[in-house]
């Protein structure tokens, strides 16, 4: 009994000890996370990592900044002048907060915002001038199950100038899908985990440039026929859609769905795409060849400029040179004065 007693006594030592050491261990983790915003460079630009700090607002940062991630803090609202002190923002991480307020000119200072994350929130109402973002190429939306409520009265102002390239809006709660225009340059569109309600393809064929769409999850409210043209324009125009899973569009009840015509809409809606495209591809190309052609002009200039002084002070040198040569020394003076006195002797 009392060596039974002994071995289980020692048990518990060794459990207790191992649950201290895992305890110790673990507060040894916790406080060696950073407590504060630590800065380092990234793809050759300058950034400040925030996240999981559990902040409440953003801490005064270090100018000229171009990356921030401010991921999974508590930031509830953004407001005009939230980041009007860091206009080198180039790529801007806001997941995970809790997001429910947006000022309509809180990114309105970083113009060369390229990518901005505000999945995972509690977003309200999107403001209209995210879109009109002239350098916004990746729009993470996903993950804001209030987001439905802001699109059903959201008027989007079109044309969007943002160059948009990717556009996340899954797991928005989304029944119908927002009215964006012509989106010329988009490629990504992932619009999963939404209860869709209809899925028409004149919303696709404005999107001409459109690769890949992420239908994961978001189909089965739709009746399987209404479903045909919208496949039928994604396989004329090779664009991949992808679903968690294909039965139902590989059973004999979809294939026995009337077979519709592509309407003449559609493609009017998709050539009106491909000549936006064209116009913004050929205002790139210009503004490259202005730059080149500035850029060159401004080394000839500069060289131009070298020349010329070169020369000039090759001709000041010159002329110093010249007006020493023609000056007579003084020993030359003493030996033509005493020429003269022999002759006058």
């Amino acid at each position: 009994m009392t060596r039974s007693y002994n071995g289980y006594l020692a048990f518990i030592v060794l459990l207790t000890s191992r649950i201290s050491c895992k305890e110790l261990t673990e507060i040894e983790v916790l406080s060696s996370q950073p407590t504060r915003c630590t800065y380092e460079h990234a793809y050759d630009m300058y950034g400040a990592h925030c996240g999981g700090l559990r902040l409440t607002k953003i801490p005064s940062l270090r100018s000229g900044i171009e990356i921030l991630d401010f991921s999974d803090n508590k930031l509830q609202e953004l407001h005009a002048d939230t980041f009007s002190s860091y206009t080198s923002i180039k790529f801007l991480y806001l997941a995970e907060n809790q997001i429910y307020m947006i000022d309509k000119d809180a990114f309105a200072a970083l113009t060369d915002l390229q990518t901005l994350d505000l999945s995972k929130n509690v977003i309200l109402e999107l403001p209209n001038t995210i879109f009109q973002l002239p350098s916004l190429r990746k729009l993470y939306l996903g993950g804001n199950p209030l987001l439905h409520l802001s699109f059903k009265y959201l008027t989007i102002k079109k044309p969007i100038q943002a160059p948009l390239e990717l556009l996340d809006l899954s797991d928005c709660k989304i029944n119908q899908l927002p009215d964006w225009g012509v989106l010329p340059q988009l490629i990504l569109y992932n619009i999963s985990h939404n209860p869709l309600t209809t899925l028409d393809a004149q919303h696709f064929s404005a999107m001409c440039k459109l690769a890949k769409v992420d239908l994961t999850e978001s189909i089965d409210k739709i009746k399987i026929c209404e479903l045909k043209m919208t496949v039928m324009w994604f396989q004329e125009k090779r664009v991949y859609f992808h679903l968690s899973d294909y039965t139902k569009l590989n059973s004999r009840e979809f294939e026995n769905c009337p077979r519709p015509e592509i309407l003449g809409a559609l493609n009017a809606s998709y050539h009106h795409c491909k000549s936006v495209y064209t116009q913004v591809q050929n205002v790139k190309s210009s503004r490259r060849t202005w730059l080149t052609i500035s850029g060159g002009l401004a080394g000839f200039l500069v060289g131009f400029v070298l020349l010329l002084y070169i020369m000039h002070r090759h001709n000041v040198a010159q002329t110093k040179r010249t007006v020493k040569n023609k000056n007579p020394s003084p020993i030359g003076d003493k030996n033509a004065t005493a020429v003269l006195l022999n002759d006058v002797s």
